[in-house]
């Protein structure tokens, strides 16, 4: 029995009754802890020197990874918020926060995450808690993703708590009828939230402007086929396109050439788009909007202005 294989399939911390299940003997774990391969993170569970500071810290608190720290390690959309999300079981209780062990630089992904997962702890203090029953699942640190969405549905501002359902939809992580169980849940100062969900959203960016858009009585569609270029981000009541460009997606030499073609061929074809970067759009919002706006002007030749 490869323990370390093991281990790593089960995310880098696990009970050791799990282990057990899956076959590890008791002097197998004695061995692998007396050689230093393994560590006993507290009574009945071990992790190996990958696992990182986050899961650590939850697992000594006696809870699991939720939430939007949850849907982090899927590779998700997983909003601003530093601080570790931990779901916790109802008997439980929120003692101070230990990060004294693991790595703080690069976080353990889920097996099953999408394959551009790159998260990070998130190590802010005050932990957020979520007290709540959740499903079990193979592995014994982190809820599922079922039960992490419910959470960020419930614990996150509108645009965010929206993104995060757009994500899960998008790349398979949450299937619509798993999302629609979900959806009957959610109380009514949330109800918007299932009617402003478009799972064909590209990154969290993009539901979030949308998001802000929409309510502010605009049509949006997104992800608007450019013969030739792929696609617009999102075209706004028809006559202006709009495309977000997350630092992460837009870094290469080659894809900003093709940012920029691709605004040419639209203004060619009588569409005017404006481009504008993550910080822009989230810290500079209300510049954005006017500029949205006057665009919208131009292109119909009629007054449209709303405060932003």
């Amino acid at each position: 029995m490869d323990i370390l294989a093991l281990m790593s399939s089960l995310g880098e911390v696990a009970r050791t009754p799990r282990l057990r299940e899956k076959g590890v003997s008791r002097s197998q774990m004695d061995a692998a802890l007396a050689s230093g391969s393994l560590i006993r993170v507290k009574r009945g569970w071990v992790a190996t020197h990958a696992a990182d500071a986050e899961q650590l810290a939850v697992v000594r608190h006696g809870g699991r990874l939720g939430c939007i720290s949850a849907l982090a390690r899927w590779g998700l959309w997983a909003a601003d918020d530093r601080a570790p999300h931990i779901a916790m079981g109802r008997r439980g209780h929120a003692a101070a926060l230990r990060f004294d062990l693991g790595t703080t630089t690069e976080a353990v992904r889920h097996p099953d995450a999408i394959d551009s997962a790159s998260p990070r702890p998130m190590l802010r203090r005050p932990a957020r808690h979520h007290w709540t029953t959740v499903d079990q699942n193979d592995l014994d640190w982190i809820v599922s993703p079922v039960d992490a969405l419910r959470q960020a549905v419930h614990c996150q501002p509108l645009e965010h708590a929206v993104a995060c359902v757009d994500s899960a939809l998008h790349h398979g992580i949450v299937s619509r009828p798993e999302w629609a169980n979900i959806a009957k849940t959610v109380p009514l100062n949330r109800g918007p939230v299932a009617r402003l969900v478009d799972s064909s959203a590209d990154s969290g960016l993009e539901s979030r402007i949308r998001v802000r858009l929409v309510l502010l009585g605009h049509d949006v569609k997104i992800q608007v086929p450019l013969a030739g270029f792929g696609n617009l981000d999102m075209v706004i009541d028809d006559c202006v396109g709009l495309e977000l460009d997350g630092d992460r997606f837009h870094a290469d030499a080659v894809q900003r050439r093709r940012d920029t073609a691709k605004v040419v061929v639209a203004h060619s074809k009588r569409l005017p788009v404006l481009r504008v970067g993550y910080a822009q759009a989230i810290h500079e919002w209300e510049t954005v909007y006017e500029a949205v706006t006057h665009l919208i002007e131009l292109a119909r030749g009629t007054q449209f202005r709303k405060s932003a």
